[in-house]
């Protein structure tokens, strides 16, 4: 990995950088909530070394695939989309709340 990461030139990172920050995944994501943070920047990085290397192209990639920071921290419009797996409980199924 170590080998990998010195193929990428300062100049490269800093437009790896400005695409996580535009998407808004920056300084402040990063510690507010790493675990968005952390698959962004690795999905940035793979695609650059994969060869995508314009800051559109990266940008597309990474809001299609993950969205833009903000995105991902909406809550659940309802309280009941928990169950949306799980099914309901026996009491709510006796409710009908369709």
């Amino acid at each position: 990995m170590s080998s990998t990461l010195l193929d990428i030139s300062p100049a490269n990172m800093k437009i790896i950088q400005s695409v996580l920050e535009a998407a808004g995944y920056d300084a402040s994501g990063l510690a507010e909530s790493p675990r968005f943070f952390n698959p962004a920047a690795l999905l940035v990085i793979k695609l650059f070394l994969a060869g995508e290397e314009s800051r559109s192209g990266l940008a597309a990639k990474l809001e299609h695939q993950l969205g833009k920071f903000g995105d991902n921290r909406r809550p659940c419009p309802s309280s009941l989309a928990r169950y949306a797996i799980q099914g309901l409980p026996l009491e709510l199924q006796s409710q009908h709340l369709i």
